[in-house]
């Protein structure tokens, strides 16, 4: 059975992976710049918002919405796959654009999940629409605390050897296959449309790595950080680690207790950073639980647990 295509936007790449439902849509924020979206039509209530990590993009989240029947919206960051870069990157900046993006759409109500860096930004699209925001759910989120790789490869010095670098890293596939295996998953590897993604498309994602890392250690290193207040979203909040995750630290959900008195967290046993590809079948399973919560209060979430 042929799978029909996504429709594209006009002069876009296809993308590297194809759903049989989705459809891409190219957005024109208030300043000019594309965002782009992928939309899941649903049969069952609710709508499921996410924002991926960094060097990810919308098309990341594609085997998860498959096994998904709301509707779903997966947005490419500014500065990541077909999205164009700000002329510098933020958290809020970020958040604005999705937001944004958000109303465009008409997308009134919804449950928000964000992976690493796309956590901090659903962190500060649920501050900026608490209203809108059902549920939040966070993997591994950055923003709850200081990431010193990131702060080490934007050192001035360092800084300008990482950016001359990264082009030819990341078009490799050997090298992008071991920076998953060694930082990202835990030893286990990359499904290849990951691999994919981030080799055809590396030097278009150098200036978003750029911001993306600019936005994450500002994000930690700043007097109104989450980790250092509360934030101003009082809904159900679901966090999630893995004890082995080299990039995003699990000490980071203390951090992530004090912004969100109210979250359920958990630590999973024996995962890196990317649930999405060491835990899909358990991840689904939280999200559900997150979609079930809506119209319940925050204080009836159950207690943070290992597993």
């Amino acid at each position: 059975m042929t799978r029909p295509a996504p429709a594209v936007p006009p002069g876009w790449p296809e993308p590297a992976v194809k759903s049989c439902i989705a459809t891409v849509e190219s957005l024109q924020l208030s300043d000019g710049r594309k965002l782009c979206v992928r939309r899941w039509p649903g049969s069952s209530p609710g709508t499921l918002v996410a924002l991926h990590g960094l060097l990810d993009s919308s098309e990341g989240w594609t085997c998860l919405f498959d096994r998904m029947t709301c509707a779903r919206v997966a947005f490419d960051l500014p500065g990541f796959g077909y999205s164009e870069a700000p002329p510098r990157g933020s958290i809020n900046g970020y958040a604005r654009d999705i937001a944004e993006g958000l109303n465009k759409l008409g997308v009134e109500r919804f449950t928000l999940v964000g992976h690493s860096l796309g956590g901090a930004v659903a962190t500060a699209v649920a501050e900026l629409l608490p209203d809108k925001v059902d549920a939040l759910v966070l993997l591994a989120p950055a923003g709850f605390g200081r990431i010193h790789l990131a702060e080490a490869v934007s050192l001035p010095g360092v800084r300008s050897v990482v950016q001359a670098a990264l082009p030819f890293a990341l078009s490799s596939r050997l090298a992008v296959t071991a920076g998953y295996l060694t930082m990202v998953t835990n030893g286990r590897a990359p499904e290849r449309d990951v691999v994919d993604r981030v080799t055809s498309r590396a030097g278009a994602l150098t200036p978003g790595a750029r911001e993306g890392t600019r936005a994450v250690v500002d994000a930690g290193r700043s007097h109104d950080a989450f980790h250092r207040r509360r934030v101003d979203y009082h809904g159900p909040v679901f966090a999630l680690w893995g004890d082995q995750d080299r990039l995003v630290p699990a000490s980071h959900r203390h951090g992530l207790r004090v912004a969100f008195p109210q979250a359920r967290i958990d630590l999973w046993r024996n995962m890196g950073h990317h649930p999405l590809r060491e835990r899909f079948d358990d991840l689904i399973g939280l999200i559900h639980q997150a979609l079930g919560t809506v119209g319940e209060p925050a204080a009836r979430l159950p207690l943070s647990q290992a597993a």
